[in-house]
């Protein structure tokens, strides 16, 4: 007959576990305490102190004043920063919803080429400007929008006689939008790749026995399997577009006049230029929460367009 184990083995058991366990806590917060506190340095603490900094008046070598909210008031009777707030999001609705359809029919395009090496060649070619330093890519762009530039030069071939796109304040948002999207359509087509990539063939099988065709299978097939990267690429779209300052700095400084001056050139410019610390912060905070009110509208309205429901 067998003889069972000791009962007292069962409790040394469970405290070696727990021993265990302890030890690997330990040292997983080990191995996440650089990070985190590299996080809190750089990002919340910073954060903390500009919110603080937006309360007080302070040029950034003097001592703050503590003026409340003084400076938020300040905003909304500020006529340049309504204007910057508008031509923010002008250039939004410029660049957002051109930027996402160019990136998806580029990536259905690329997704349907029969050859690998190609569509790799054109992943390549279209993701290279989202890696190319931006103010060197935005420098060419000036000169191919130049009076005399190459843009200019094939409208002329074509018999259209070309504005002065970074001199003109009716053109000059448009054509820091059309840059915007040529250096930022790659990250939505690498995105929209690999959604059409998810997408099961026999849909599409069956959807051509049906008699269905191309643009019908995009409609009804296509656009609601990619419609969570549709939605993933027009969050990262408004959020890259509210915060747009590389490009309007580099093309055109904010001119001619203010006509493009967007709400981060023009804290910038209030930072750095003018020297009022604690009014720039106060408008980034503001910034913040307008670009939070958009998120959050698009995350409450996804589900009449967005499809999550799985094959």
């Amino acid at each position: 007959m067998q003889s069972s184990p000791p009962l007292l083995a069962v409790p040394a058991v469970r405290r070696k576990v727990s021993v265990m366990k302890r030890q690997e806590a330990r040292l997983a917060a080990l191995l996440i305490l650089p990070s985190t506190l590299g996080v809190m340095v750089f990002a919340i603490l910073p954060i903390l102190a500009s919110f603080g900094i937006s309360l007080t008046d302070w040029g950034g070598l003097s001592r703050p004043k503590f003026v409340g909210l003084q400076n938020y008031a300040s905003a909304f009777t500020d006529s340049r920063a309504v204007s910057a707030l508008s031509h923010t999001l002008l250039y939004v609705l410029l660049a957002v919803p051109t930027g996402v359809v160019v990136s998806m029919l580029l990536a259905v395009l690329i997704h349907n080429l029969k050859a690998g090496w190609l569509r790799s060649i054109f992943r390549t070619v279209y993701y290279l400007p989202m890696v190319t330093i931006g103010v060197a890519v935005a420098l060419l762009w000036q000169v191919l929008l130049a009076p005399q530039g190459l843009v200019n030069l094939v409208l002329g071939w074509l018999g259209i006689h070309g504005p002065n796109w970074l001199g003109s304040p009716e053109w000059v948002l448009p054509a820091v939008a059309v840059f915007s999207v040529w250096q930022g359509s790659g990250q939505g087509i690498i995105l929209f790749l690999a959604s059409l990539a998810s997408v099961p063939k026999e849909l599409y099988e069956a959807a051509a026995l049906d008699g269905a065709k191309p643009f019908e299978s995009f409609r009804f097939i296509t656009l609601p399997m990619v419609s969570p990267t549709v939605f993933l690429v027009l969050v990262l779209s408004v959020i890259g577009a509210l915060q747009v300052f590389e490009a309007v700095l580099v093309l055109s400084n904010g001119g001619p006049g203010d006509s493009s001056t967007t709400v981060a050139l023009y804290i910038y410019k209030t930072a750095f230029s003018f020297f009022k610390m604690g009014y720039a912060s106060a408008l980034a905070w503001l910034l913040s929460i307008i670009l939070i009110v958009l998120l959050v509208v698009q995350w409450r309205n996804q589900n009449k367009w967005v499809n999550y429901d799985q094959v």
